[in-house]
């Protein structure tokens, strides 16, 4: 059989939109029903259409396989693993029951299964799509096995790029202070001035894991970063964090608490003695959820509790909770896409009163997030990243002099390309494009920065 042919039902959007045929069935009303609810996306209404018509029908490779699909995609996993092994049975070169039968196993947590069957798919020189999906499965595999097996694990990354507002500052400083504080001819010094130049990036870090038992595992670890700009000293940074914590992988359910604790350090050019930095340290403690409805569908939650510390600023002091919910959707068809959605609201709390022993620089944020990635061949993709959030002052001249409640909105584009030129190694190109826009023109700002990175994980 030609390798294509046999390959033609590889991914459920393609079997879907070919429409299996059911020649024994004489297309019944119900059968054709289930196929257009699977169409249509509505998988758990179609397995109550076919499931009736099990007992009769079991053996007929084309209603068992349109039986596993809408079994797999409802979540009723142990009943699309039969239905798969029937077609299989019958005929076992039927790509599209090898691939969705291997998906059946990761979902049910047998990985070894799972690996076993998605490289024995590989082995058959699959076209590219249907590879890019093995590929992405035996990566999520992998991660999983090393969840319950203990060792180290980590990455290493250098980067160079070139960043045109290193301040986040407006354009024409002046305007702005007028606008915001009424004060005419105030010339830009310091933190104020804009600036732009190039950089060079490092970064690593190492996670060692140790499973428990259950479902169950601990895990310790720490991440370093450090960015040198040319020509730009007293904006250099360096930060790392340190965390520990405990998850759960039950099934299609995922839970992980940790604490953390992360240092930036940036001296700036503020004025002033002492001389306030731009140094922060953030203590956190965090809990998130994640399901799979589908072994193509995750949903999230996350609650986070913070206290973000400026040593050399205390008046930018303040205690955060932060909660963030979110939707992940692979795609199995051309390029396999993902699209991950996030919701993220944050209430801040200033600890720290200013001159006037009234005013504090309180804020609530409320803001969204998605991420689309794209895979031209198995090695190369290319991704896009969306972001909006909306920032609220809770004090009155909080910011300004001249506007009562500060509000800002802040937007974010983000464009790139990732090549893995190894099986541990991948270079990223990206493009950053923010705004911020403000009714205090202070804090208005464009800020562009391109960038590439060679970054190596370690297993």
């Amino acid at each position: 059989m030609d390798r294509r042919a046999r390959w033609t039902n590889a991914l459920v959007a393609v079997a879907l939109a070919g429409g299996a045929t059911l020649p024994a069935l004489a297309n019944p009303e119900d059968i054709e029903k289930a196929r257009r609810l699977l169409n249509e996306s509505n998988p758990k209404q179609a397995y109550m259409e076919l499931i009736k018509h099990e007992a009769r029908l079991a053996g007929n490779i084309d209603y068992d396989y349109l039986l596993g699909v809408a079994s797999l995609d409802s979540g009723k996993i142990d009943d699309a693993i039969v239905a798969f092994e029937r077609v299989l049975a019958l005929n076992a070169n039927h790509a599209g029951a090898q691939m969705d039968l291997a998906r059946a196993y990761f979902a049910a947590g047998s990985f070894d299964l799972a690996e076993a069957s998605f490289k024995q798919l590989a082995d058959s020189n699959p076209p590219p799509a249907a590879q890019q999906t093995i590929n992405r499965y035996l990566e999520a595999i992998q991660a999983r096995k090393r969840q319950t097996t203990p060792g180290w694990m980590g990455y290493a990354e250098l980067g160079l790029g070139y960043d045109t507002n290193i301040t986040g500052v407006p354009t024409d400083f002046g305007a702005a202070a007028q606008q915001s504080f009424g004060i005419i001819g105030i010339e830009p010094t310091g933190n104020s001035i804009k600036r732009k130049a190039g950089f060079g990036t490092i970064a690593g870090a190492m996670e060692y894991s140790m499973p428990l038992s259950r479902g169950w595992s601990l895990f310790a670890g720490g991440e370093a970063k450090g960015r040198g700009y040319d020509g730009e000293s007293d904006f250099n940074s360096v930060g790392g964090d340190l965390r520990a914590g405990t998850a759960l992988n039950d099934g299609p359910t995922q839970w992980r608490l940790l604490a953390s604790y992360q240092a930036f350090n940036q001296e700036g050019d503020a004025p002033g003695e002492p001389k306030p930095t731009n140094d922060r340290r953030i203590a956190n403690v965090q809990g998130d959820w994640k399901y799979n409805l589908d072994p193509k569908t995750q949903v999230g939650l996350g609650v986070q509790y913070g206290q973000v510390r400026f040593p050399e600023n205390d008046i930018e002091d303040f205690d955060q909770l932060f909660v963030v919910a979110s939707w992940l959707r692979s795609f199995e068809t051309k390029g396999v896409p993902i699209l991950y959605l996030a919701a993220m609201a944050s209430e801040d709390r200033a600890k720290n009163k200013m001159a006037d022993g009234v005013t504090d620089k309180s804020k609530t944020l409320a803001g969204l997030r998605s991420y689309f990635q794209y895979s031209l061949t198995p090695k190369l993709n290319v991704f896009n990243g969306l972001g909006f959030i909306y920032r609220q002052d809770k004090d009155a001249f909080a910011r300004a002099t001249e506007v009562e409640k500060g509000k800002d909105k802040f937007a974010e584009f983000m464009v790139g390309v990732n090549w893995q030129f190894r099986k541990t190694c991948a270079v990223r190109a990206q493009y950053v494009y923010t705004r911020n826009d403000s009714n205090i023109s202070i804090y208005d700002f464009n800020r562009s920065e391109v960038s590439t990175a060679v970054r190596c994980e370690i297993n």
